[in-house]
């Protein structure tokens, strides 16, 4: 799949590697939708995770996200979410 257009990289503000929190038992969403709603209009938030994380892209968009998820090929998804 093509990224968007929207997905540009200098207006990613904020990145998380939720690796760490995920293999201590924490689920980052809780932090991913504090830091991403501070975002300002057509600021991006960047996710890593080992899996495509559904339910966190559900929730994001019901909050008026955008999203884009890639696989790297390497373990990990690059999830973005672009506030409105």
């Amino acid at each position: 799949m093509e990224r968007p257009k929207w997905l540009i990289d200098a207006n990613v503000k904020i990145t998380l590697d939720a690796l760490p929190l995920l293999a201590s038992g924490n689920h980052p969403i809780e932090r991913v939708i504090r830091e991403a709603s501070s975002l300002n209009s057509g600021e991006i938030y960047e996710i890593l995770t080992p899996f495509s994380p559904g339910p966190m892209i559900e929730k994001l968009g019901s909050l008026g996200f955008e999203s884009f998820s890639e696989h790297d090929g390497m373990g990990l998804y690059h999830s973005f979410f672009l506030k409105q």
